[in-house]
């Protein structure tokens, strides 16, 4: 798949001012099309392969403008993906980083990472990288690993990242909605920061 099919797609499409607010949403990390995500979705529909291409996502990573990195994320979310991609996804993890691309990350490095490379990642010394382990496992509900989530969130508790502070009160806060009880002791047991305390606690 070539990249130039999907720059062909979006292109046409960008919107200079709409642009200019998703830049601000980002704090101006990385310039943008101005192309929301349905009009991208729909852009790009029937253009995306149906397994991994790494070359096609290496290529959207490269682009400057944000969207190419949100297609290649859609891309991941929808492939299959085996333990084997744990490295190609950690390079994206710490390519580009800020919190969109990272959580957009999470679900695909929980289906391509392996339980010992999610404690790996939880220890990392890449902020993002952590985030990314913090979060692998939103959405599974009744079949989330709770040994291995409170393993994780208990390792990034203390760091002082509003960035971690923020993704372990979500997982926390997630979770709770298929065993608050697990949730109230993990609480109850654990010093945590402020922000992760009222995130987690929500729903309880």
């Amino acid at each position: 798949m070539s990249v130039d099919l999907i720059e062909s797609a979006l292109r046409p499409l960008a919107d200079p001012g709409r642009a200019a607010g998703m830049a601000a949403y980002m704090r101006d990390q990385f310039p943008f099309l101005g192309v929301a995500t349905p009009a991208r979705r729909r852009a790009v529909r029937g253009l995306l392969p149906r397994t991994l291409d790494r070359d096609l996502v290496d290529a959207l990573w490269s682009l400057p403008e944000r969207e190419f990195q949100y297609v290649a994320c859609d891309h991941l979310q929808k492939v299959p993906l085996e333990s084997a991609a744990a490295d190609f996804l950690r390079s994206l993890v710490v390519r580009k980083s800020w919190w969109d691309t990272v959580d957009a990350l999470a679900k695909p490095v929980g289906r391509g990472c392996t339980s010992e490379q999610m404690r790996a990642w939880a220890r990392d010394d890449n902020l993002w990288v952590r985030r990314a382990a913090v979060l692998h496992q939103l959405g599974r509900r009744e079949a989330t690993d709770a040994e291995l989530l409170g393993e994780i969130l208990a390792g990034n508790l203390d760091s002082g990242e509003f960035f971690l502070d923020k993704a372990v009160g979500w997982a926390l806060r997630e979770y709770s909605k298929t065993d608050p009880a697990w949730v109230r002791t993990f609480l109850d047991e654990h010093e945590a920061a402020a922000l992760t305390r009222r995130e987690g606690s929500k729903y309880l």
